[in-house]
Parts: C-alpha cells; sequence; structure tokens
C-alpha cells in the first residue's frame, strides 16, 4: 500500500518521521497549497487505484489574502475525490491557528473550511487535527502561530497512522468476507464457491 499525502504544509512539512505512516509514502503536499491545487498535485503523484491518499487542505483557502469561497473550496475538493483513482481517502482538518501571532487569521473563519471539508470527504476516514493537538493548547504551534511544532506532529502522525491501519483493517475484512461465499445445498449434495472481491 503506497500513502500518498496531498495538500499543505501542515503535512509538507513533514519529512524525516514520514516512516510513521508507513513503508511507501510519497509526499506530494506544497506550502501555501489551497484546494485550487489539490488535483495538480494528484496528478504528480501519480495517484493509483491501490493509493492511499491523506489530504490536509483549508487553512491557506482560509488566509485572509486569498479567502477562497467556501462553496469553491468545497467544489475543487469534490473535483479532485471523483478525479484521482485512490483506493480510499483520509481528510485531515484544519489544526487551527494561534490567533495572537498570525496577523488576521482567525479560528472563527477556519471553522467553515473544516465543516465543508468533512462534509466533502463524507465516507471517508477523518483524522480530526484540531482535538488532537487541543490538549497542547497554543504550545501545538510554531513562533508564526500557524504552522505546526514538533510537539504537535507527536500526536499527529500517530494519530493519522492509527487511521490508516483502521482503513487496511476494514479492507483486509471486506476482502475475506468478498471472497467467500456460503456453500449453497441442493438435493444432490453441496458445493462451494467464491466470488471475486467487489469493486470498491
Amino acid at each position: 500500500m503506497r500513502v500518498v499525502l496531498l495538500g499543505d504544509s501542515h503535512l509538507a512539512r513533514v519529512r524525516r518521521d514520514l516512516p510513521v505512516l508507513g513503508p511507501h509514502v510519497c509526499n506530494a503536499a506544497v506550502g501555501g497549497a489551497t484546494s485550487l491545487d489539490l488535483l495538480a498535485q494528484a496528478a504528480s503523484a501519480g495517484v493509483r487505484e491501490d493509493d492511499v491518499v491523506v489530504v490536509s487542505v483549508g487553512t491557506n483557502d482560509a488566509a485572509p489574502w486569498k479567502q477562497v469561497p467556501v462553496a469553491a473550496f468545497g467544489a475543487a475538493v469534490t473535483r479532485c475525490l471523483e478525479s484521482a483513482p485512490a483506493r480510499s481517502w483520509v481528510c485531515v482538518t484544519p489544526p487551527g491557528v494561534d490567533e495572537s501571532r498570525t496577523g488576521g487569521r482567525t479560528n472563527a473563519v477556519l471553522d467553515a473550511y473544516r465543516e465543508a471539508a468533512v462534509s466533502a470527504f463524507a465516507g471517508a476516514r477523518v483524522v480530526r487535527a484540531e482535538e488532537v493537538i487541543r490538549p497542547l493548547g497554543t504550545g501545538a504551534f510554531a513562533r508564526d502561530g500557524l504552522h505546526l511544532g514538533g510537539r504537535a506532529y507527536a500526536l499527529l502522525l500517530p494519530a493519522i497512522a492509527r487511521t490508516l491501519a483502521e482503513d487496511q483493517t476494514a479492507r483486509d475484512i471486506d476482502r475475506e468476507n468478498a471472497s467467500t461465499v456460503p456453500s449453497a445445498a441442493t438435493s444432490k449434495g453441496t458445493r462451494s464457491r467464491t466470488t471475486k472481491p467487489r469493486a470498491r
């Protein structure tokens, strides 16, 4: 299984600790990216049908100097989900900001993008980054109040890894259930048969 990371700096800054997420990780996330960049990132990573894609987006869409409309944000995320042939998706929600240090960024504005992301990823797995780092308070952020610090990643990356493991376990169970059909009895005896795994 290959894990592909798309989106903004919250994932782009993960380099040395990529093995926490798995042995095969492609990090195509880029600092400053918005939802409008997701399709190009997916194309550059060559997302395949057996990939699991982790997306962090919304923080830059909400920036005062960008302000991608929330509806356009949701539409861009949906286009990526529908266009890239990934096996499954994981949404990492915007973790928030330390408003005292970000020069105009606010958590109130970010909330709308966070909920739009969760809505667009309906049916996918979601890692609520803001909840994962909450115990750290403002200590979760680097000096700029925007990027995450090492203590935050020490909580967030294992949370993403657990979600990836849960997804893999669910896929394995589905594959096992789909590959076996109970024996069908007839008046002349019984015969067992198997079916191909369901397309997902």
